[in-house]
């Protein structure tokens, strides 16, 4: 809705023309394509919160609300491999600014077995970083990222405790849909590997996305590196095309 208010999407034509870069740049760098289709579809965010609250103080309340709760839900979701998170399953509180996830089918790192595997660790494109404001992920964000891979990691013993559990649910899915006729062994196996990603994120490697696994870093160091992956062009670019990337 922002961007047809900003005649910068016409729902007639707009679909089609991103398809027909999207088929112009396949098999090119992915950076390339990214770059081409942000610069065609600036930032527009931060309206939304101009719009919806007018005083000063409350705008500040909202957005400052926005980025802590997208924070969490970026190193939570992270941690336990939480995928498929286009623009439809982030909400937004209207009332609050908070963000709000929905949709957890895609958990354990589903989103890597995928045709095109999620290389982005959490969703953190140009409009999420828009309404952070003027600092980006730079500041409030980035602060709150840290203080919950550390409340995260001092409570690691008991979430994966929690998270045992699951490798045993015959009512959970380890796979993905097209290969749920493997054996009961190879399920369970498929979700041991899953927690020992989880455990080892909780001890600060990142694993998991674009990039080579790293070497255990502290809560800062880890988070950076995160939202380094996840804002990558390169990254970005090779996800599924409907997962709106630009957006």
């Amino acid at each position: 809705q922002l961007y047809t208010q900003a005649g910068l999407y016409n729902p007639k034509t707009s679909t089609n023309d991103i398809k027909q870069l999207y088929e112009n740049y396949k098999g090119r760098n992915p950076a390339s394509w990214m770059k081409e289709i942000v610069s065609r579809h600036p930032p527009v965010f931060h309206r939304w919160f101009l719009e919806r609250w007018k005083e000063p103080a409350a705008w500040f309340a909202a957005r400052t609300a926005f980025s802590h709760t997208a924070a969490v839900w970026s190193m939570v979701g992270h941690v336990v491999g939480l995928g498929d998170r286009h623009g439809e399953n982030i909400l937004f509180d209207s009332t609050t600014g908070d963000a709000v996830h929905v949709d957890f089918s895609c958990l354990f790192d589903k989103g890597l077995e995928l045709e095109l595997p999620e290389r982005v660790p959490f969703r953190l494109t140009q409009n999420l970083v828009d309404g952070l404001g003027v600092g980006g992920y730079e500041g409030v964000f980035m602060r709150v990222c840290e203080i919950t891979l550390t409340v995260l990691r001092s409570h690691r013993e008991a979430l994966m405790s929690v998270l045992e559990t699951f490798v045993h649910d015959p009512l959970v899915e380890w796979t993905k849909s097209s290969s749920r006729d493997r054996s009961r062994h190879d399920s369970t196996t498929r979700g041991k590997e899953a927690l020992e990603k989880i455990q080892s994120r909780l001890e600060g490697v990142v694993v998991g996305v674009g990039a080579a696994p790293s070497m255990p870093l502290s809560p800062q160091g880890q988070a950076r590196r995160l939202v380094e992956e996840a804002v990558s062009l390169s990254n970005l670019g090779s996800m599924y095309i409907w997962w709106m990337a630009w957006h």
